[in-house]
């Protein structure tokens, strides 16, 4: 770090400019990419607060009706239902903005909210509910979480008007539950999740989380614990909630405007889901782009599987790595590393031929692979050879040589023993690549409104070399040369005199003198030579001026 910046906290009304110029800069920006090949196509560039963003969202909510209680496919396909009774719960969790009538600030107050769910314990709770108090499996439901401001259309929030709250929209299957459409009892196990809430939560209050005053959870709709035993369309029903807003940002209300200036100021997500829900919109995706006569994809969800070490199902699609309804007996774990070393070392043969198989055939899977010298079954029995022949008095034949040892040298590794026994080493590195099917795409430039275009700067953070004072005398001054006979480096402020590499001298001007300037360090070092052999590399830069 060079330098410290202060900064001051801007006003609501100067966040919601900013946010708002930056979302027009996106108007008419697009990417081109390019191949190899000269090929080029462009896109759109697009932010997160925009139509296109809010009708996918919205299109995700749909892939989730349909994934979990079947239904068609825009790209022309049926999905089946994945769940026997599936069913949904809205929680809404939010907070006072002037909990002790002091207003608070909109993006402490947001941070509040969020981490009571994230950070504090309300996740957990939602997550032990359902699988320790309902007994559903992790696999059997799933949460999809969205903020969303207070104030829209009229609904009478007053002093919370354009701050924020969360909706928690949670899918399960109520099969495993025996409940017989009566989802009561599950709405009871909920309120353990609001009481969480509002035990975490600094601003949270026990007025706008009162589920004593709900009566029914699956007739009432307004309270902080919602249910829907038998959704239709629950894609339609959470989106309701969770933003379905499809028209431009700037022709929303000002309650929305002020409130995604919110989150676009401190680079806060305003939704998240559970990985079972992604992994669902994910198949259902995959599903359409097979589908579809626009892609290249030909196999549907899950024809193709693969392992994943991840977390999650262990067996994935292989087009689109989602596992979600896909049988996981259909694989085995894959060979562990020992195993796995074995296979790269074992002398494979050919069943139709009797050949020696390459890495390339005893690894099909790998993209690339290398083995350098000789298989550890070669190196184990290279070892007991040359351990007998140094004690023996008499060279045995190779057949004597295996006899012996004929529990630890298979036969067929004779023409090798000979080898051995002959002193050589045939050991050869052996590698393969596979030639990759993707597409090598690339961003290629920026293309602004007027046509102008721009070089991609690659995105996220500039990282450049760090070298610390130490570091930069060492490298910067005449101590980056080695001692020659008769020199010793010496400080002509305390006369400290060192003979050996500059670490030490350069450790001695920052700790010491507090010097970290290369220039000032080299000023301050002296070079004395026994022999006077004055080499130019070692004289101080005063006697370097005046020479030149």
């Amino acid at each position: 770090m060079t330098e410290l910046a202060k900064r001051e906290a801007s006003t609501w009304a100067d966040a919601l400019s900013a946010f708002l110029t930056a979302h027009a800069r996106y108007d008419g920006l697009r990417a081109r990419f390019a191949n190899e090949q000269g090929d080029e196509f462009e896109i759109p560039l697009v932010d997160a607060w925009g139509e296109e963003y809010s009708k996918k969202q919205y299109a995700r909510a749909m892939a989730l009706q349909r994934q979990m209680a079947g239904g068609d496919r825009p790209s022309g396909g049926e999905s089946i239902a994945a769940w026997d009774s599936p069913a949904t719960a809205m929680l809404t969790l939010t907070a006072s903005s002037v909990p002790d009538g002091t207003r608070v600030p909109p993006v402490e107050h947001a941070d509040a909210v969020h981490d009571s769910f994230s950070y504090d314990g309300v996740r957990d709770t939602l997550r032990n509910t359902m699988e320790y108090h309902l007994g559903l499996d992790a696999d059997q439901w799933g949460y999809w979480l969205q903020a969303e401001p207070h104030g829209m259309d009229g609904d009478g929030s007053g002093m919370n008007a354009c701050y924020t709250h969360l909706h928690v929209g949670v899918y399960f299957d109520t099969e495993p539950l025996g409940l017989d459409d009566d989802l009561h009892s599950v709405g009871t196990e909920f309120e353990r999740v609001i009481d969480k809430h509002v035990e975490v939560c600094e601003y949270a209050g026990r007025s706008a989380h009162d589920y004593d005053t709900i009566t029914d959870y699956v007739e009432e709709s307004n309270g902080c614990i919602s249910l829907n035993a038998s959704v239709e369309n629950m894609g339609s029903y959470l989106a309701a909630y969770m933003g379905g807003y499809t028209e431009e940002l700037l022709e929303k209300p000002i309650e929305y405007l002020a409130w995604g200036s919110i989150y676009w100021s401190a680079a806060r997500r305003r939704t998240s889901r559970s990985k079972v829900l992604t992994e669902a919109i994910a198949a259902d995706a995959c599903e359409q782009r097979a589908e579809s006569d626009e892609s290249n994809q030909t196999d549907a969800h899950g024809d193709a599987v693969v392992w994943d070490d991840g977390r999650g199902p262990d067996v994935v699609c292989e087009c689109c790595g989602s596992g979600w309804a896909i049988d996981q007996s259909r694989l085995d774990a894959p060979v562990s590393d020992d195993d796995l070393s074995d296979a790269l070392g074992a002398e494979g043969e050919s069943d139709e031929t009797g050949r020696e198989l390459t890495l390339a055939e005893r690894w099909p899977t790998a993209t690339a692979a290398a083995s350098v010298g000789e298989s550890t079954t070669k190196t184990r029995i290279r070892k007991r050879v040359e351990t007998e022949l140094k004690y023996c008095d008499d060279v045995p034949s190779v057949h004597a040589m295996i006899g012996r040892n004929i529990h630890e040298i298979p036969l067929k590794y004779a023409e090798f023993v000979e080898s051995v026994m002959n002193g050589e080493d045939d050991s050869e590195p052996e590698s393969f690549r596979r030639a990759s099917l993707d597409s090598e795409w690339h961003l290629e430039a920026i293309v602004d409104r007027d046509g102008e275009e721009h070089a991609p700067n690659g995105g996220g953070v500039d990282m450049a070399p760090l070298k610390l004072p130490v570091q930069r005398i060492l490298d910067e001054t005449r101590l980056r040369h080695s001692l020659g006979r008769g020199e010793m480096w010496r400080c002509s402020k305390c006369n400290f005199a060192y003979h050996d590499d500059g670490t030490m001298h350069a450790r001695h001007f920052v700790g010491e003198h507090g010097i970290t300037d290369p220039e000032s360090a080299d000023h301050v070092l002296v070079v004395d030579d026994y022999y006077d052999e004055d080499r130019e590399c070692m004289r101080h830069p005063a006697e370097r001026h005046d020479s030149g």
